[in-house]
């Protein structure tokens, strides 16, 4: 009998190593790299709505994690108004451990089995046609 307590056991323990909400969290820090310095973006995820600005100085974003995509705004002074689609894709760890536990039901849910990029590097296009510009004069 004892062999097959330990075995159990073994298997249990096995399978709570795998599942992302354990070992991989509910939550993640993503990085940007700006350009320009004076870059300011906003981070938006559906249903969500605004989740966060990040500029060069305050350059990353505590996030939950989701299957729905964030898409961060940015924009800069004389710069062009660029979007980016941050995309959610899943973890090993919530999809293969998940399954020994609970199917991933918990890690779905939760959101541990997706995943955002860990950094993203935004650079902004000079937009020309501001730099021409000039007041009229009387």
């Amino acid at each position: 009998m004892k062999p097959f307590i330990t075995a159990l056991l073994l298997v249990g323990v096995s399978a709570l190593s795998g599942c992302a909400s354990i070992t991989q969290g509910t939550s993640q820090t993503i990085l940007f790299n700006l350009e320009p310095r004076e870059t300011m973006c906003v981070a938006t995820r559906d249903g969500d709505g605004q989740l966060g600005t990040v500029t060069t100085t305050n350059n990353s974003l505590s996030v939950s994690k989701d299957k729905d995509d964030i898409v961060v705004t940015c924009r800069a002074p004389g710069y062009k108004q660029a979007s980016v689609r941050l995309t959610s894709s899943t973890q090993a760890a919530g999809v293969v451990g998940g399954v020994f536990l609970d199917l991933g039901i918990v890690d779905m849910m939760t959101g541990a089995m997706w995943k955002y990029p860990e950094s993203t590097n935004i650079s902004l296009e000079k937009d020309e046609s501001a730099s021409g510009f000039r007041l009229p004069t009387k």
